[in-house]
């Protein structure tokens, strides 16, 4: 059975309206149009909320000027829904305020179903309900809950790391060990397209958590540890790369024409950068280079084909290739790595 579990940004809606509403009483402001900006200014950063919150102020008065014009000009007549709708669409499309189009046309449109004693007091009146609810809700995403993608976006790389392994032992299972009898590669696809998206989603995290720094005191500890992490999710995306390329390679149906002896040191090979991936984010653990010089000497002797019908690359030189990439990659990434994994470890437990 599935927990009852409310996010905070549901939470903080209910603050910022709670708020909102109680100052348009305050100041005798009808509360519908502030709550309503409100709620759709509520988002998952605080950098999308200041900055869509200053496109959504123009375009609240974009709105707000349509909806009385169309009432000036046609009354209370479907004609004057369709102008201010109409209008303050396109207004807003050529002004490329496309963050507060529905904001906007809200206000438009709500507007025209209001008890009317003066166009001009109803324009301030509606325009200023909407500025309380953008900057309410843009406060209280800032100053309550704010976001926090620093343990979001480390569960997401442990994650990416471990489904990474998972599917570069896969392939050797299917490729070099031929364990898995005739299982077609395309379940190496699948998978990969998989680990595809979580990385992606691992970036989008990153990239959060870079425009949310801004807004937060100076913490050099981590800015430093951010910046890191943003590097290792680049080297995760060429490690993907190499991974991606060895798994096309064996899509082209080639025979692997190594013996016993070369598939198990190859196969050793590749467990050992899964030991080091997995060991990424924890202490520094040094493998045995030897294995790899024997692959470097390996890749070296092999002998490219004199037909180029045949293909440039023998199917051999590719694994070889891309495992060494990966290996490279990998290794890199340890110099100057541990103290700062040590201070994020630290910042996650506050």
């Amino acid at each position: 059975m599935k927990k009852f579990f409310i996010g905070s940004r549901v939470i903080k809606t209910g603050i910022a309206v709670f708020f909102t509403a109680l100052i348009c009483e305050i100041v005798h402001i009808s509360p519908a149009f502030a709550v309503i900006a409100a709620i759709v200014t509520i988002e998952p950063t605080i950098h999308a909320s200041i900055q869509k919150g200053l496109i959504r102020l123009p375009a609240s008065m974009v709105g707000a000027a349509f909806s009385v014009l169309s009432i000036y000009l046609f009354g209370a007549s479907p004609l004057t829904y369709t102008a201010a709708a109409f209008l303050t669409i396109l207004v807003c499309y050529k002004l490329k305020l496309h963050a507060g189009l529905i904001v906007a046309t809200i206000t438009a449109v709500a507007m025209i179903d209001v008890a009317h004693t003066s166009l001009w007091a109803d324009f301030w009146a509606r325009l200023g309900g909407s500025v309380i609810g953008i900057i309410i809700s843009t406060l209280v995403n800032m100053l309550i809950l704010p976001p926090n993608y620093f343990k979001k976006s480390r569960e997401q790389l442990d994650l990416v790391i471990s489904h990474t392994n998972e599917l570069l032992h896969a392939f050797v299972d299917l490729r070099i060990k031929k364990t898995q009898g005739d299982q077609p590669v395309h379940s190496l696809t699948a998978a990969f397209r998989k680990l595809t998206d979580e990385r992606l989603l691992l970036e989008q995290y990153v990239q959060h958590q870079q425009l949310e720094i801004r807004y937060h005191l100076p913490n050099s500890n981590a800015k430093a540890v951010l910046d890191n992490e943003a590097a290792l999710t680049q080297k995760l995306k060429l490690i993907h790369y190499h991974l991606w390329n060895m798994i096309h390679a064996g899509r082209s149906g080639k025979q692997l024409h190594w013996n016993p002896e070369q598939r198990s040191r190859f196969t050793a090979a590749a467990e050992a950068v899964q030991e080091r991936l997995s060991h990424w984010m924890k202490e520094d653990q040094m493998s045995d280079k030897g294995q790899f010089q024997d692959l470097f000497q390996s890749f070296w002797s092999i002998n490219m084909p004199k037909d180029p019908s045949d293909g440039y690359f023998p199917i051999e030189s590719i694994y070889l290739y891309e495992l060494l990439s990966i290996h490279e990659l990998i290794y890199d990434q340890h110099s100057g790595k541990t103290h700062l994994l040590v201070q994020k470890e630290a910042m996650l437990s506050d």
